[in-house]
């Protein structure tokens, strides 16, 4: 008996000794690339705050790069390549925690070694397949509208395939997050794709979630949002905001609402690829509605004056265009409950909300039911 009890405080020194090597902080990158030339410079950013910060950097040398460093408790991280021929490439997400962290960096990527990037590898490779369906959707969508040969058939079967790849997304990102509302990957992809859960789904989830997901600051701060739904509702009045123009004075929305108009309400930013492609889709609301029944009013979030004001001229949105510098802090967020742009606010004429974020296909019923078309 005594030997044996003397072999089990033995394993359990060891097992103890083993996890405390497992957690002394230290992380090792080990990366692989066949697709980055040499000499590509890639940055180790990671998540602080709400914000992504570089730590670290390193150069591809025969296909390959190492980062080291301290980190005790794991942190959501990205790797982007610096070089501008590599810009094309999204950047790889991984989890920062101790331990070996194996990355290949090709046109499909992989992560390994660690429990948190084993984890995350395997719901990255089930996203890859819906990611490029929806992809390949939305490019056939484009190609058939900026030609002007979108039938409605053709509408409807891309629409359709177009739900089913988002439920399938949709029902796989919130099995992850429901599993794993214990580590910071699954706060990262709430946030990141909030926009595939309606609020009562965002509310389920944030419920259910541990007490370390709730506590979060950004989740605290969705909730808050969550909970002004009701101020934006339909039927409520609007809130009124002070924005930049474009000349550098400041205008509100009142100057908009309440003169006899709808008035569409259109957030983005120029940095923002959807925000791009549904450029098209505002000019031509404007050329069809503009005649005195409908104002658009964009209100941009960029944080950059110049490159806001240089599209907007290169793409001649003619109609009324106003700023906050202060972007993502902006008032309009929490005011308007905004979480991804484009977000589009339907105003009627009495001032008040006819829909916050609807689809261009809610947009589009909404407005040929209430106005005539030039």
């Amino acid at each position: 008996y005594e030997t044996a009890m003397k072999l089990v405080r033995l394993i359990g020194y060891i097992a103890i000794g083993v996890s405390l090597a497992n957690c002394n902080g230290k992380y090792e990158i080990e990366g692989h690339t066949q697709l980055l030339p040499d000499g590509t410079t890639l940055f180790l950013q990671k998540l602080t705050g709400q914000q992504f910060e570089i730590i670290d950097s390193a150069v591809v040398r025969n296909g390959a790069f190492t980062f080291e460093g301290d980190q005790t408790e794991p942190a959501i991280a990205i790797l982007v390549p610096r070089d501008e021929r590599a810009s094309q490439y999204p950047p790889l997400l991984l989890a920062l925690e101790p331990g070996t962290i194996e990355v290949t960096f090709d046109s499909v990527t992989h992560l390994s070694g660690t429990p948190l990037n084993d984890r995350l590898q395997v719901y990255e490779e089930q996203r890859q397949t819906f990611d490029s369906h929806i992809q390949e959707i939305t490019r056939l969508y484009l190609k058939d509208y900026l030609a002007g040969q979108l039938t409605d058939s053709t509408f409807n079967t891309l629409k359709q395939a177009f739900e089913k790849e988002q439920q399938g997304l949709e029902r796989l990102t919130r099995k992850y997050i429901a599993a794993n509302t214990d580590n910071v990957t699954s706060v990262y992809l709430f946030l990141q794709n909030s926009f595939l859960f309606s609020p009562d789904e965002q509310r389920s989830l944030i419920a259910n979630a541990a007490t370390s997901f709730k506590k979060n600051p950004a989740i605290q701060k969705l909730s808050h949002m969550l909970s002004r739904l009701k101020n934006v509702a339909p039927d409520m009045p609007y809130t009124d905001l002070t924005l930049q123009t474009p000349e550098g004075t400041m205008a509100s929305l009142s100057q908009y609402v309440g003169h006899g108009r709808y008035v569409l309400l259109d957030f983005w930013a120029s940095w923002c690829p959807p925000c791009q492609r549904q450029t098209p889709y505002l000019k031509q609301l404007y050329s069809r509605y503009g005649n005195g029944q409908l104002s658009i009013v964009s209100i941009s979030l960029d944080t950059d004056r110049e490159a806001w004001l240089t599209y907007v001229r290169e793409n001649q949105m003619t109609w009324p265009q106003l700023g906050d510098p202060k972007g993502w802090d902006s008032d309009a967020i929490l005011s308007y409950v905004i979480q991804g742009i484009p977000h589009f606010v339907l105003i009627a004429p009495d001032g008040t909300i006819v829909a916050n974020n609807p689809s261009e296909e809610e947009l589009n019923a909404l407005l040929a039911s209430r106005l005539k078309r030039q």
